[in-house]
């Protein structure tokens, strides 16, 4: 019987030690899930200020550029971008007005906003803005944009050509061959393509090939200078002195 008792008394210990510890865990779930809740509100209270600051800057900023204070409007923009929280149907006028007076960062930062929201981005303004990134020493820039741009649908021909001069210039040379061919193949008489494509080859050092390009483009068109030149480069790369030589001075126009 005290043995019994014993046992009786081990068990119930270890039954309450074992509540115990769970109402220790359920305690520990709930101090868990209010301190989130806590970081979550408090979060929110400090955001809210710089989310209608920013708000309140767009707003400012879409007043002035209907005056035609360009220059202030974007100033307000600026500071709207760099708080966050922008309204993406103010988006579209902003970036036609950063565009227009050459803001760079305005432009790339309004581009990447609205194809981040997966909004319909003409292809001719993405390359706007691409431009402007390249001209400034961002060339890193200028591709990321446009290839950000290609994945969401077909470039037209100068974005596509724009596109593949920064790949080829970042040494990524087969993926802007790929890129001169599908021109080619919708515009066989594309000449920018086919120059850049025959330049793509003599920087890759395939002579051969640069050579057989420039050819192809003067089939087409036999007062293409750009082919000429290619022709004439190619010949030099390839060790062919005197023709590269003929080929110079045909552009230099000592030969019909």
């Amino acid at each position: 019987m005290i043995i019994r008792n014993e046992r009786q008394t081990g068990t119930s210990f270890v039954m309450k030690g074992c509540s115990i510890r769970m109402q220790a865990g359920k305690l520990r779930q709930y101090l868990a899930f209010a301190a989130l809740a806590v970081a979550t509100v408090a979060a929110c209270v400090l955001a809210y200020p710089h989310a209608r600051r920013s708000q309140q800057l767009v707003a400012a900023s879409e007043r002035l550029l209907a005056q035609g204070q360009v220059g202030q409007a974007l100033e307000a923009l600026r500071e709207a971008i760099r708080l966050g929280n922008i309204p993406i149907g103010s988006a579209g006028t902003m970036l036609d007005a950063a565009l227009k007076t050459g803001e760079v960062n305005v432009a790339r930062d309004l581009s990447l906003l609205l194809m981040d929201k997966g909004r319909p981005l003409a292809s001719g303004l993405v390359g706007r803005a691409a431009g402007l990134l390249d001209a400034s020493g961002d060339r890193s820039g200028a591709l990321a944009l446009l290839e950000k741009r290609r994945a969401m649908g077909p470039l037209e021909a100068p974005e596509a050509l724009h596109l593949a001069d920064l790949l080829r210039r970042e040494n990524r040379f087969d993926e802007a061959l790929g890129i001169y061919a599908g021109l080619l193949a919708k515009n066989p008489g594309d000449t920018s393509a086919g120059a850049d494509r025959a330049e793509t080859f003599l920087w890759m050092g395939r002579t051969a090939e640069a050579e057989k390009a420039a050819q192809e483009m003067l089939a087409r068109k036999p007062d293409s200078r750009a082919a000429r030149l290619i022709l004439a480069r190619a010949k030099a790369a390839g060790g062919n002195a005197e023709g590269a030589i003929a080929e110079y001075q045909k552009l230099l126009g000592d030969k019909p």
